[in-house]
């Protein structure tokens, strides 16, 4: 687990005077990471840390609100508790706030069986282009997205509960070149959590803001986005997580949702084109939408489908490589109608909090550009 650079330089307009490795324990409880791979620094006094869990975790208004999991905080506390209890030892002054114990006690020590509960999530970024970034930097420059997630990789059928790794890389990518999303209608295939819709509008509504601060002329309204899923479970925690009140989409006054099956490109295509064509998108996404070959075929088509309408000029699409075989597939079906060309998906300096996800880390992930063939 580590702090970008710049999210870190940043952070501290939020936590003056904070070490990276306290900021990383406060990503770490955020995201849910396990506690093992949690690491303080030997560097780091008993009041520094102390302070840090005590004041901008536990009393943290954002993370009482929206909260990770109850069987996470139990076993985050613990690992805290222990923690401070040690370095204590070699310091008769120190003293472990009697609130830091009660909360932990308030958790309950008993063991649960069966899936793990659905739990709150937030993601801490931070706009990194000027453009789009309204000035001056004030306190609140590191933002967060909240969702609620499935802590298990099928729920209800479905893996759209939960925000895979591709996902980050994309917003990570997008975060990279905001411009490609700030001022353009986006509409996103297989939108999941709402991870990434609620990214995008938040940098659409961040360049409404400082194109009117800044007098740049042809940016003053605001860019829509079509989310879209075949699962109406999933689509509904989209729009749920998308309207939280502490995600900045939640204010965002052009966003729509749609039920969309990509099957349909095959057999009722005349009323997907009239979809794009009412979506008038720009840009389409999509990330870890390529997981079975079954729906390569459905999923190629739909792009092409997409990229003949007027408005669109560019699908970004994001895979995480867990079969190279269906990767294959993949390109050589788009090949035959689209051309696609893959991008570097190395960030040299990414304003996206880092965090280990324990499912699909250490897998390959690619960031593919495609348009219409010339």
């Amino acid at each position: 687990m580590f702090l970008e650079p710049n999210l870190t330089k940043y952070a501290s307009t939020l936590f003056p005077g904070s070490e990276p490795t306290l900021l990383s324990i406060l990503w770490a409880y955020s995201a849910l990471v396990p506690t093992k791979n949690i690491s303080l620094s030997l560097t780091l006094r008993f009041n520094e840390i102390h302070g840090f869990l005590l004041n901008n975790i536990l009393l943290n208004e954002h993370l009482k609100n929206y909260p990770p999991s109850e069987l996470y905080r139990q076993g985050f506390w613990k690992w805290a508790i222990v923690q401070l209890e040690n370095l204590s030892r070699n310091d008769e002054d120190s003293e472990i706030d009697e609130r830091i114990y009660a909360n932990y006690f308030s958790l309950g020590t008993s063991v649960r069986s069966g899936a793990p509960p659905n739990s709150y999530i937030t993601h801490y970024w931070y706009p990194s282009d000027s453009r789009i970034r309204t000035p001056p930097l004030e306190e609140d420059t590191i933002k967060t997205i909240t969702l609620l997630e499935s802590r298990t990789t099928i729920e209800a059928g479905t893996t759209g509960l939960r925000t895979w790794r591709a996902s980050l890389i994309l917003a990570r990518y997008l975060l990279q070149h905001p411009e490609l999303v700030a001022y353009s209608n986006v509409l996103e295939l297989g939108s999941g959590t709402g991870f990434i819709g609620i990214l995008v509008a938040s940098l659409q509504l961040h360049a409404v803001i400082s194109s009117s601060t800044s007098n740049l002329a042809g940016y003053v309204h605001t860019p829509s986005v079509y989310l879209t899923d075949v699962n109406s479970v999933v689509l509904a925690r989209c729009q749920s997580n998308v309207q939280l009140p502490c995600n900045r989409s939640s204010s965002h006054p052009n966003i729509k949702y749609r039920s969309l099956d990509w099957l349909d490109s095959l057999s009722c295509w005349e009323s997907m084109i009239s979809f794009f064509g009412e979506a008038r998108a720009d840009m389409i996404l999509g990330a870890d939408i390529v997981f079975d070959p079954a729906l390569v075929p459905p999923l190629v088509r739909t792009l092409s489908l997409a990229l003949q309408c007027k408005h669109t000029r560019l699908a970004i699409i994001v895979l995480t490589v867990r079969n190279e075989g269906t990767l294959a597939y993949f390109l050589d079906e788009i090949r035959k109608e689209l051309e696609i060309a893959e991008v570097d998906s190395t960030a040299t300096s990414t304003p996206l909090s880092e965090i280990l996800d324990q499912v699909d880390t250490g897998l390959p992930v690619k960031i593919f550009k495609i348009s219409q063939a010339k």
